[in-house]
């Protein structure tokens, strides 16, 4: 999960998460997944299995941040991207664009937020059965081969064999429109979707040109992870490349060294930027991370929502957005399995 200079950017992959800070660009903060006993040093990824632990994740940094998307008041029949079935989920495609859902209605009173970015390969908050409410299917969580796993498997963020199924990434339903899966507050939020309306300014990225080329744009995004330390307004969204964060299975999961997943706190972004005045130089750079961590070794469905945050999202640092909470549409819980009733338009999510 993102994290701003100063505040805790952890997330938890369950129980809760000890807090280091993120500053400067890319403070992405880590999302902790609640579930399991252990608890690793520094922060506890774990949690009761079935209770509420929680992923922590900090507040957005310049250049650390799930981003989120708007999501849409009408649920859409478009299951979008190219079905992969990808373990876990069914039709969990990403990256590829579908032109067959309507855009949702602009937000004309929205509340007020802002979108960070992670991707820890954790098992989420949501996979755990105790912590969905009543009706609420969990969501699935995979092994390292992105293969379904049984619900009460350990995350392996502790050691055990649960991660972050890859068809939970972020894919276009047409150029204005995006749809995903992110972390929000701590709370009843699992299976919740939230319509995000890119305001085109970043919250704490400056004069960012990816949030000015996000203006107009929407995102829908599901509630999968909670961060005791990500603020109301926040929703860190699961981008691959998005940074770590506190806890990190991905190296172990990809056979990849820290150093090629960028920085801790905004992954490939934060790195970039740190090396590229110009944005367009930005985004090249990120793209060649995309290639070269994930294309090269075949992980496609992470290789096109890696691409997906250049092109679609614009490599945008931590924008900010108006948002509400929306009837999930349909291609979303087809990924996910998580479908809930009722919508709370209370602010601060």
């Amino acid at each position: 999960m993102g994290g701003e200079a100063g505040d805790n950017g952890t997330a938890e992959e369950g129980g809760t998460q000890g807090g280091g800070t993120t500053g400067g660009d890319g403070a992405g903060g880590t999302s902790m997944n609640a579930g399991g006993t252990s608890m690793n040093a520094g922060g506890s990824r774990g949690g009761n299995s079935g209770s509420g632990g929680a992923r922590t994740g900090g507040t957005t940094g310049t250049g650390g941040a799930r981003t989120g998307g708007t999501t849409g008041t009408g649920g859409v029949s478009a299951t979008g991207g190219r079905p992969s079935n990808t373990g876990g989920t069914t039709n969990m495609g990403t990256g590829g664009t579908t032109n067959t859902a309507m855009n949702p209605t602009p937000i004309q009173n929205g509340c007020s937020g802002y979108a960070t970015r992670f991707w820890d390969c954790c098992k989420p908050h949501c996979s755990w059965p105790g912590n969905v409410s009543g009706g609420v299917k969990p969501l699935n969580s995979c092994s390292a081969a992105n293969q379904s796993v049984a619900a009460n498997t350990q995350s392996s963020c502790n050691g055990g064999g649960a991660f972050m199924c890859s068809g939970l990434t972020p894919w276009s339903v047409n150029s204005g429109l995006a749809y995903g899966f992110a972390a929000t507050s701590s709370g009843d939020v699992c299976g919740r979707c939230y319509q995000l309306q890119f305001t085109g300014s970043s919250h704490n990225g400056g004069d960012d040109q990816g949030s000015k080329a996000l203006q107009g744009k929407t995102m829908i995004v599901q509630a999968i992870n909670i961060g005791f330390d990500v603020g109301g307004g926040q929703f860190d969204i699961a981008i691959p490349g998005g940074g770590v964060g506190a806890f990190n299975a991905c190296s172990s999961q990809w056979g990849v060294s820290n150093n090629e997943l960028g920085q801790q706190y905004g992954g490939f972004l934060s790195v970039c930027r740190q090396s590229n005045n110009n944005h367009d130089a930005v985004k090249a750079c990120v793209l060649q991370k995309c290639t070269s961590v994930f294309a090269s070794r075949g992980l496609t469905d992470l290789a096109a929502a890696c691409r997906w945050f250049v092109d679609w999202y614009q490599a945008a640092d931590n924008p900010a957005v108006k948002y509400k909470e929306v009837v999930c549409p349909q291609a979303i819980t087809a990924r996910s399995g998580m479908l809930r009733n009722g919508v709370d338009n209370r602010c601060g999510n």
